[in-house]
């Protein structure tokens, strides 16, 4: 019984570290803290460290850019160029648990911008890409998050695209 509640209390401690997430307006070293295993750029006087993830099947890069030693951007960007009804239909799903998750830690969105949620195949019916999923919260602790799912297009070339972004809450080209 003793070594259960060891093991539970171990596992309990490493999911409630595992929760961590950055925040806007922290130090290099503050996020290297959460993410022991992040790679590290530097270019000119901007530092980006990064990391993957799989996010409801999406594997792809987190970015963590900082200005003047303190952290001012978050992002996550996944490109499919691969324009299937499957791929399109995935990315959705997983836009979908992304609001969803983020409502229940950061409230209901003060944006919701629901475009085009069906496949349109750009090959039987031109277009030019379209919005298909949106939600910004303004200010979370002094933080702007976007997540959207976008179609993008144009000019024979076609791509799903999944980002998460976060901003300081001042950022004046969130829109």
């Amino acid at each position: 019984m003793k070594y259960l509640f060891l093991l539970l209390l171990t596992a309990f401690s490493l999911l409630s570290s595992a929760q961590q997430k950055a925040k806007i307006g922290m130090t290099v070293n503050e996020v290297m803290k959460l993410y022991p295993n992040i790679k590290s750029d530097t270019v000119g006087n901007e530092i980006t460290l990064s990391r993957t993830e799989n996010l409801y099947g999406l594997n792809d890069t987190w970015g963590y850019r900082f200005k003047e030693e303190k952290l001012d951007w978050i992002f996550f960007h996944k490109y499919i160029k691969e324009t299937t009804s499957s791929n399109f239909n995935d990315c959705l799903k997983a836009t979908q648990k992304l609001i969803e998750d983020y409502t229940n830690a950061y409230g209901k969105p003060d944006t919701t911008l629901i475009g085009n949620t069906s496949f349109i195949d750009p090959y039987v019916k031109k277009h030019w890409g379209y919005d298909v999923l949106e939600v910004r919260w303004q200010n979370y602790n002094d933080m702007k998050i976007k997540i959207e799912f976008t179609f993008m297009g144009g000019k024979g070339e076609y791509y799903f695209l999944v980002q998460i972004h976060y901003f300081d809450k001042n950022y004046p080209y969130f829109d």
